[in-house]
């Protein structure tokens, strides 16, 4: 004598039809392959996001387009730091204006002022990879010195140091003092240590 033997029969087609009552169809449905489709999708997604990137990525993994990887580049790099700055002005445009206008708006002012700096030396890039601006232009756009056969610090030209040094790293000690600023994270690592060395009476 089976135990199943009394369970009654339901035939489960594409769409769920079959069975003897609604319960049972309810139950059929709940088990068919198809309520798995959400979480399919959703494993689906970072896996179709990793074949984006590295599709974007080829041409500068083979070189085959310097130019169309510095263009990648530099778009990306500005769309981020350019809606940075805006975040940062609407964030300064709710500070107090009793301290000044520079203590109000000096975030933005500093974070607007990084967004051509630490993209400089990518667009120097791009118009020497498009002939735009060349070595026979009033001021060159090289960045080693000529006759250097090593690319490296000690051959970089007075607009590599300044391209590739002075502007980039002045542009992104700009940048993180104005995002330090602008979240008062200063004032609040001041209160957090204060409160966890409290002062000895």
């Amino acid at each position: 004598m089976s135990f199943f033997k009394n369970l009654p029969k339901v035939e489960v087609g594409d769409d769920c039809e079959g069975g003897t009552s609604d319960e049972e169809k309810d139950i059929a449905c709940s088990s068919s392959p198809s309520s798995d489709q959400p979480q399919e999708e959703q494993s689906k997604k970072p896996l179709i996001i990793s074949i984006l990137t590295v599709l974007i990525s080829i041409p500068a993994l083979v070189g085959a387009s310097v130019t169309f990887a510095h263009a990648i580049t530099y778009a990306i790099t500005l769309a981020i730091l350019s809606n940075l700055a805006q975040y940062h002005y609407h964030k300064c445009q709710s500070r107090p204006r009793e301290k000044g206008h520079w203590h109000k708006y000096g975030p933005f002012y500093l974070t607007l002022l990084a967004v051509p700096l630490a993209t400089f030396d990518i667009l120097r890039h791009i118009l020497v990879d498009n002939q735009l601006w060349t070595v026979h232009s009033f001021v060159s756009p090289a960045a080693y010195r000529p006759g250097c056969t090593h690319e490296n610090i000690r051959c970089l030209s007075v607009m590599g140091w300044f391209s590739a040094i002075i502007f980039t790293y002045t542009g992104y000690a700009l940048l993180l003092t104005g995002t330090i600023w602008c979240a008062e994270l200063h004032i609040k690592i001041k209160k957090l240590w204060q409160q966890l060395r409290p002062k000895k009476k």
